[in-house]
C-alpha cells in the first residue's frame, strides 16, 4: 500500500476528535520541551514561536486511526511537581508570560506580589553575581498561585519558584527532559529554580541568593 492509498484510507475509517484544553496544553509543553532540548541556544525563542505556529493546526483536532495510532505520554506522567515546573518554565518562554511585572529593581517586584498571593517572597537582584533579574509573574502550581521570579544569565532563562516552607531542606539536584532543577528550603520559604543552564550554574546561583538572605540589610 502506497502513501496515497493510505491517506485516502485514513480519511475514510478515521475518527476525528477534538482535542480537549488539558490535550493541548501536554502537546505543546511536549513540542516544546523537545524543541528546546534539539535547538542550539541562541535560536531557543525562535524554535518555539516556529512550534506553536506549526502546532496550532494540528492541536485542533487529533486523528486517531482505527489501526492504533498512539497519542504522546502526557508530561506530569513523568513525575510529578519538578516535571510541572519544567512545562510551565516552558510554556513561559514559549507561549508566555514570561514575566508579568518587568523590572531590575526588587523594590518594584516585591510589591507587584501584593494582593495577588497570600505570602511575600525574597527578591533579590543578582546580577552582580551573573543572574539579573528581570521580573516576576504568578504561575499555578498544583492549582495554586505561585510567586515565580525570572532571571537572564547570558542566553539562559532562569525561573525560581517561591512558596511557604514549614522546614529546612537541604539543597538536591535533579533533571527533567534535559532541564536542570534545583531545591532548597529555609525554615520560610522553598524554593525550586529551573534553567536550561548547567547544573554547575544553577548551584552558583543558589549558593549567591543564600549568601544575600544571609546578608545583613
Amino acid at each position: 500500500m502506497d502513501d496515497e492509498q493510505l491517506s485516502s484510507l485514513i480519511r475514510r475509517h478515521a475518527t476525528r476528535h477534538v482535542a480537549g484544553v488539558g490535550l493541548r496544553s501536554e502537546l505543546r509543553a511536549r513540542i516544546a520541551i523537545a524543541a528546546a532540548a534539539a535547538a542550539p541556544a541562541p535560536t531557543r525563542r525562535l524554535a518555539f514561536a516556529g512550534w506553536r505556529a506549526a502546532l496550532a493546526g494540528f492541536a485542533a483536532g487529533v486523528v486517531v486511526a482505527g489501526a492504533g495510532i498512539a497519542l504522546l505520554p502526557p508530561l506530569r506522567g513523568t513525575s510529578s511537581l519538578p516535571a510541572e515546573l519544567v512545562a510551565d518554565h516552558v510554556r513561559a518562554l514559549g507561549a508566555g508570560p514570561l514575566i508579568e511585572v518587568a523590572s531590575s529593581d526588587r523594590h518594584t517586584v516585591k510589591p507587584w506580589f501584593q494582593g495577588r498571593i497570600d505570602y511575600a517572597p525574597p527578591v533579590y537582584d543578582l546580577k552582580d553575581e551573573g543572574f539579573a533579574l528581570i521580573g516576576g509573574r504568578i504561575a499555578r502550581v498544583g492549582g495554586a498561585p505561585v510567586a515565580t521570579l525570572a532571571f537572564r544569565h547570558g542566553r539562559h532563562v532562569v525561573d525560581v519558584f517561591v512558596w511557604p516552607a514549614q522546614a529546612l531542606q537541604a539543597e538536591r539536584a535533579s533533571q527533567v527532559r534535559g532541564f536542570n532543577v534545583l531545591h532548597w528550603s529555609d525554615a520560610s520559604m522553598q524554593f525550586w529554580v529551573v534553567s536550561d543552564a548547567d547544573a554547575a550554574e544553577l548551584e552558583r546561583f543558589a549558593s549567591a541568593w543564600r549568601a544575600r538572605a544571609a546578608a545583613p540589610r
